[in-house]
């Protein structure tokens, strides 16, 4: 099993790409050109199950995924998702994190700031690795338009680098940064000794996360800020012209 590069890795200035998987036949090829981690999303609530957000994932949904993923990557590093309300309690938390590594993750990730920091405690010190996420948080927004989903951020924003400092100080091992000011995802990632990887953040995180969906076409699944604004127009053409002529040649 490979592992996250920790902060000293990185000083050398290689980023760590992680790419979002929910199934074998992907999280192969993505084993196959080395990327750094495959996060199995609870995103897979809008690509995979066609909804509007990722409320009605549960542990279950998950808990599939994550093994269908780690079926298809055998040596890749893997993290999951804990979906909504599988971590409010420490017993809640340890026994959903627990199923999910039993499932083939070897780390799990979780939204929140310095209220989860017991939260965090209390798996590490049952040996789980640890991924916050703090900025943009789909889980706790839910029926808000995108002015709405602004000021909640900005809120979130008011108070995020004390939040990135509990997180690490309760034992994150590593930290994502969602729609954050680049200034300020800089600051957190300067003053953390833990990875900070990146999602529509800048360019001054440890690394970067993207949606696999997002890079292969214009899914038009993602929602308000998980939209990718710098897709290629031309990306779900190109897919759909490539089965056209799969189909022209094969009838």
């Amino acid at each position: 099993m490979n592992s996250i590069p920790l902060k000293s890795a990185v000083k050398n200035g290689k980023k760590i790409t992680i790419l979002t998987c929910y199934d074998a036949s992907f999280a192969r090829l993505l084993e196959s050109i080395e990327v750094d981690a495959i996060l199995v999303g609870d995103s897979l609530g809008m690509f995979i199950k066609g909804d509007v957000n990722t409320h009605d994932v549960s542990l279950n949904d998950m808990i599939y995924h994550t093994r269908a993923v780690a079926q298809g990557a055998k040596s890749t590093f893997i993290i999951s998702d804990l979906p909504i309300h599988t971590y409010e309690t420490n017993d809640l938390a340890y026994k959903s994190a627990i199923a999910l590594i039993e499932a083939g993750a070897h780390m799990v990730k979780l939204e929140g700031g310095a209220s989860l920091a017991s939260i965090v405690s209390h798996l590490k010190t049952k040996d789980i690795k640890v991924c916050g996420h703090i900025g943009y948080m789909p889980q706790s927004i839910k029926d808000m338009d995108s002015n709405e989903i602004k000021t909640s951020l900005e809120k979130t924003i008011e108070t995020i680098v004390e939040d990135a400092k509990a997180l690490e100080k309760s034992g994150a091992d590593m930290l994502v940064l969602s729609s954050v000011p680049e200034n300020i995802a800089k600051r957190i990632t300067q003053e953390l000794s833990i990875p900070t990887i990146g999602f529509h953040s800048g360019s001054s995180c440890d690394g970067e996360v993207f949606i696999l969906y997002d890079l292969l076409i214009n899914s038009n699944t993602s929602h308000d800020l998980y939209l990718n604004k710098t897709s290629i127009p031309s990306k779900n053409s190109d897919v759909k012209n490539l089965l056209l002529q799969f189909m022209k040649n094969h009838s």
